[in-house]
C-alpha cells in the first residue's frame, strides 16, 4: 500500500502531471478544505486508541463481557452491534472502530467464540450510524461546512435513514452469518486478562472519555476538531513517557515465563516504553496511500475534470429522486475507488463550482445522498474507508487476517440493500417533509 502510493506519486510528478504547487494545495490548503488537518485527526485518535490497548483495558473489557452474556452468543452479538453503533453516533466511526477492535478479538481468548461475526457487527454498524450526527465522520463534517448545513437542520434529515439502515443492516448481518455465528459458547475458566497498571488503564480510558465529550462539544466550544484531538494525543504521549519512565525505574518483577506468555498472548514486547510500543502499532502505511489521493484530487480539479462533472452531474439532476440516486450512486462507487474522505472532498468541490446548478431539493438530495454513501462506502471494500484500512491492521498485528475478498463477499449482499434503503427513507424525508 505504501509502496504503491509512492511510486505512482513520484510517477505523477515525473511526467508532469503534478507539481509542488498541486502537492502544496491538495495538502494543506485548496479552498474551503484543508486535508492535512483530516490527516492530523485521524493519527491522532489513532494514538490515543493504540496507547489505550497497549494497558490492556480492553482485555480486560473483554474479560467481563465474556461474562455478563452468559454463554448466550446472539446477546453477545445484538450486545456488539448496538453498542458500536450508540457509540458510533456520540463520537466517530473511526474511533468505534479503533476503540472496539481490540476488545472484540480479546473475546477469542475469553470464550470459544467465532470473533468474526462480532467483528463485521462492530464494523458495518459503526459506519452506518455514523450517518446520525455530522460530528460522527470527518466526511459528514466536511459536507455540512461546505454546504453550510446547520447541526439541527442535519438530524432532521438524517436521523430516519440512519435508523433504517441500521435495521436492516443488522437483520442481513444476521442472516449472512447465521451458520457461522457462535449460539452458545463455553466460558474459558482458565483465561485470564492482563493490565499493565490499573493506574495507566484508568487514566487512559479517562483520558479517552473526555476526548469524546470535548469531541462532542467542539461546535459549541468553536474548537476545532484537530485541535482537540492533537491536544489529546500530546497529554497521552506525556502519560505514556511517564509511565515508561517509572517502569524504568521500578522493575515489576516479573518472572521469565510471565513476560513469554506477555509477548506471546497479548503481543506486549518485552521493553517498558509504552510510547514506543504504541508508535510501532500505529498504521503508518496509510499516510502516502492517503496523501496520493488528496494530491490526485486536487490534479483532477487542475484538469478541469470537477467543471465537466459538475456540469454532468446537475444537467442529469432533472427531478429529486435523480438527484438523489444519481450523486448517490456515483459518489458511492468513486468511494470504492479511492477512498470516502478523498471522494467527499471531490464532490463537494463539485458542489461549490460554478457550474452545479441545482437548488432548493434537488441540492439537498444530492448532498444527503452524498453523505449516506460516504459512510455506506466503508461497509462495500476494505479500502472504502481510511477506517477500514486500519482495522485491516489491528486485525493483522494481533494475528488475525481478514482478505479484501472476504470482505467483499460480505460487503456485496447487505450494503448494497441497505444504501438503497437509506437512499429511498431519504427521497420519503425530502419529499414528504422536507
Amino acid at each position: 500500500m505504501a509502496l504503491a502510493s509512492v511510486v505512482a506519486l513520484a510517477f505523477l510528478f515525473l511526467i508532469g502531471v503534478v507539481d509542488i504547487e498541486i502537492i502544496k494545495h491538495g495538502l494543506l490548503d485548496n479552498g474551503a478544505f484543508k486535508p492535512w488537518q483530516i490527516i492530523v485527526i485521524f493519527f491522532t485518535v489513532a494514538y490515543a486508541s493504540v496507547s489505550t490497548d497497549v494497558t490492556g483495558i480492553f482485555d480486560y473489557l473483554a474479560y467481563i463481557t465474556v461474562r455478563r452474556a452468559g454463554g448466550n452468543g446472539n446477546k453477545l452479538f445484538l450486545f456488539f452491534y448496538v453498542f458500536a453503533g450508540f457509540l458510533s453516533v456520540f463520537t466517530s466511526n473511526d474511533i468505534v472502530i479503533l476503540t472496539l477492535t481490540p476488545i472484540i478479538f480479546y473475546l477469542g481468548k475469553h470464550a470459544k467464540i467465532n470473533v468474526i461475526p462480532l467483528l463485521f457487527a462492530e464494523f458495518f454498524a459503526a459506519n452506518t450510524l455514523s450517518m446520525f450526527l455530522y460530528i460522527d465522520n470527518p466526511t459528514n463534517i466536511m459536507v455540512a461546512n461546505a454546504m453550510q448545513i446547520g447541526f439541527l437542520e442535519y438530524v432532521s434529515v438524517m436521523w430516519l435513514p440512519t435508523l433504517v439502515a441500521g435495521v436492516v443492516n443488522y437483520y442481513l448481518l444476521k442472516l449472512v452469518f447465521r451458520n457461522i455465528l457462535t449460539k452458545h459458547y463455553r466460558i474459558d475458566e482458565t483465561s485470564d486478562f492482563h493490565v499493565r497498571n490499573w493506574l495507566d488503564a484508568f487514566l487512559s480510558v479517562g483520558l479517552m472519555l473526555s476526548m469524546f465529550v470535548c469531541l462532542v462539544l467542539s461546535g459549541q466550544m468553536h474548537i476545532p476538531i484537530w485541535i482537540i484531538t492533537s491536544v489529546f494525543c500530546l497529554i497521552f504521549i506525556v502519560e505514556d513517557l511517564c509511565f515508561s519512565f517509572y517502569y524504568y525505574i521500578n522493575e515489576r518483577g516479573k518472572s521469565n515465563a510471565q513476560i513469554q506468555k506477555a509477548q506471546d498472548v497479548y503481543q506486549i514486547p518485552k521493553e517498558k516504553n509504552e510510547f514506543w510500543l504504541a508508535i510501532k502499532r500505529m498504521p503508518w502505511k496509510i499516510l502516502p496511500f492517503i496523501i496520493t489521493f488528496f494530491v490526485v484530487i486536487e490534479a483532477f480539479s487542475n484538469f478541469g475534470v470537477v467543471d465537466e462533472l459538475a456540469y454532468f452531474i446537475s444537467s442529469h439532476s432533472t427531478s429529486l429522486i435523480s438527484s438523489i440516486g444519481l450523486t448517490g450512486g456515483l459518489s458511492f462507487i468513486l468511494a470504492n475507488l479511492i477512498n470516502n474522505q478523498p471522494m467527499t472532498i471531490f464532490f463537494t468541490h463539485i458542489f461549490v463550482n460554478d457550474g452545479f446548478l441545482l437548488a432548493g431539493q434537488n441540492m439537498r438530495g444530492s448532498v444527503y445522498a452524498l453523505i449516506i454513501a460516504s459512510n455506506l462506502g466503508a461497509n462495500l471494500t476494505i479500502i472504502g474507508a481510511l477506517a477500514g484500512i486500519m482495522w485491516k491492521r489491528i486485525l493483522q498485528v494481533k494475528g488475525l487476517k481478514i482478505s479484501y475478498g472476504q470482505f467483499l463477499k460480505v460487503g456485496l449482499f447487505i450494503t448494497p440493500f441497505v444504501f438503497i434503503s437509506s437512499l429511498a427513507t431519504l427521497y420519503l424525508v425530502l419529499r414528504f417533509f422536507g
